[in-house]
């Protein structure tokens, strides 16, 4: 078509609709094939291509005016082009939990996601498009007569959706019934929707109180002696790549001599950073749990420092996803602050001037929060120096396709070696003040990740569809002599391997520095005391 020659904005809608159907769900096709293979349902796969067209032209129909229609299809071009891309890439799906994540993520991150692939994407099914739209001429016509045209074009789409419905009427059934989880997949409407659900949410959580809990909250122990608490934050570990929970991989050479123990069943909250990190401190489960409730309340951090302990957290992940809002808070990110910094700043760096910290407040109760980058991938190579480079060949780009499972799977377990290193140092850290604090650590993941498994990478799945990869996340406790004499290690040795929760981790810290509250729940507590 000529760019010089005019055209409707009914029939620009109907192009863009059939080229966004087309381009943008081959993620979505390859499921609904999956369930329904197309040998015997073939008709009704493609019926699905002009159910799905249908939509999604009433929808833009509906909003499409003459000032609107090129802004609307333009962004629905780009951003579906790179949902796409992530989608077909990595099995994303972009719901509203994916939807906050993306946009608390900071620049680093965003950048360890850019490839050439997803370049290629951008430029052929948004970019060039979205061109050609914005150099279009529409045609003029009265507001009466574009009104009714688009009454005609809607209806007679409208009746074309009934009826593919009517006509496959069982198979349609069976979709929105059993296989609920295939309409995640199609791109654009359920991101649209997550967006609208995700502002909501926004608006919502604006409007809501902040609701004060456990302010009766007191440390209540037999003797004087002062505790030092380290809780490590981890980022994307899976329980299953801890050779301390059977790995056959060593993956934890310095960790399995330090007696530290390890929750072989421990679950997450949910499947991304953005949801599972502010959940982990709160008082509600993760049935319960939203961000409009969970950030416009009290968590474990703003009881311990009612209770008087000294709280302070150190981030070098994207950010506390609002948990220390109300604490000390000091941002690693930096290479002006974080001094182990190379081609990123490393964890290891949180470590240095802890103990000066320490030391100023050596007469108090002490919990310090690190908030590690650990696994965070695709970048997995990125996440670790060369000396823990054990495991060979890697893949040394962000662009997993390009690379082996085997070659995904030595780079991810290369940071579980980092992260063991890590964790030994913070010992050390809590062993140098044995002297004055009993000491324990609590290192906790957030989500877990794929690594290829049925064709999926990364993390993010919406948690009821979730492969327990995503789920199953490494947690372990270490305890100096004093601090466990005080646990009963019978109850502890039966809780290691039941299933347990990130639901527990709220109590768990109270716990830790013997805080008691109304807010407390001894039985949901990870440890039973003598």
């Amino acid at each position: 078509m000529k760019l010089s020659q005019k055209i409707s904005i009914n029939l620009l809608v109907i192009i863009v609709s059939i080229f966004i159907t087309l381009t943008g769900n081959f993620k979505f096709f390859t499921e609904v094939i999956g369930v329904y293979p197309i040998d015997d349902n073939f008709a009704f796969v493609i019926s699905l291509v002009i159910w799905l067209f249908s939509f999604l032209s009433v929808l833009l129909l509906l909003a499409a005016y003459r000032y609107s229609v090129k802004p609307i299809l333009i962004f629905l071009l780009l951003t579906s082009s790179i949902v796409g891309y992530f989608t077909n890439t990595y099995g994303t799906i972009f719901d509203d939990n994916m939807i906050a994540n993306s946009l608390e993520t900071n620049l680093s991150e965003s950048l360890d996601l850019l490839s050439f692939k997803l370049i290629i994407y951008l430029v052929v099914l948004g970019i060039l498009p979205s061109i050609w739209v914005y150099k279009l001429q529409l045609k003029q016509s009265t507001m009466p007569s574009m009104l009714w045209n688009k009454f005609k074009v809607i209806l007679v789409l409208t009746i074309v959706f009934i009826l593919i419905m009517l006509s496959f009427s069982k198979s349609y059934t069976s979709f929105a019934r059993e296989n609920k989880q295939l309409r995640l997949y199609i791109n654009p409407t359920y991101f649209l929707y997550a967006i609208g659900k995700h502002v909501n949410n926004q608006f919502e959580s604006i409007n809501v109180p902040f609701v004060v809990i456990g302010q009766d909250a007191v440390i209540q122990r037999n003797d004087k002696a002062k505790k030092l608490v380290i809780v490590v934050a981890g980022e994307t570990a899976r329980a299953d790549r801890f050779s301390l929970n059977g790995y056959e991989r060593d993956t934890n050479p310095l960790l399995s001599q330090l007696n530290v123990i390890s929750f072989e069943k421990m679950r997450s909250c949910g499947t991304d950073t953005a949801m599972s990190l502010p959940c982990m401190f709160s008082s509600l489960t993760k049935d319960s749990y939203s961000h409009k409730q969970g950030k416009n309340m009290s968590n474990s951090l703003d009881i311990l420092s009612t209770a008087g302990v000294k709280v302070l957290w150190r981030d070098n992940n994207s950010s506390s996803k609002s948990v220390a809002d109300r604490v000390t808070y000091q941002d690693y990110k930096s290479p002006n602050v974080n001094t182990i910094c190379d081609v990123e700043c490393r964890d290891e760096g949180m470590l240095v001037g802890l103990q000066a910290y320490v030391d100023e407040h050596k007469n108090q109760d002490m919990m310090i929060v690190l908030h590690m980058m650990g696994s965070h991938g695709p970048a997995y190579y990125k996440r670790y120096t060369k000396d823990f480079e054990k495991f060979k060949p890697i893949c040394a780009t962000n662009q997993l396709n390009e690379c082996t499972d085997k070659q995904i799977n030595n780079a991810y377990d290369n940071t579980i070696l980092y992260t063991d290193y890590f964790l030994s140092k913070v010992v050390e850290l809590l062993k140098a003040n044995q002297k004055t604090h009993k000491t324990a650590l609590l290192y906790m993941s957030d989500h877990g990740e794929s690594l290829g498994e049925n064709g999926l990478y990364l993390h993010g799945m919406s948690y009821f569809i979730a492969p327990k990869e995503q789920t199953h996340v490494a947690s372990i406790m270490w305890f100096d002599d004093q601090f466990s004499q005080e646990i009963n290690q019978q109850e502890l040795q039966k809780t290691l391997k039941s299933p347990m929760s990130h639901d527990g981790m709220f109590h768990a810290l109270l716990g830790l520095m013997n805080v008691n509250s109304s807010v407390y729940d001894k039985n949901k507590d990870y440890l039973s005391y003598e």
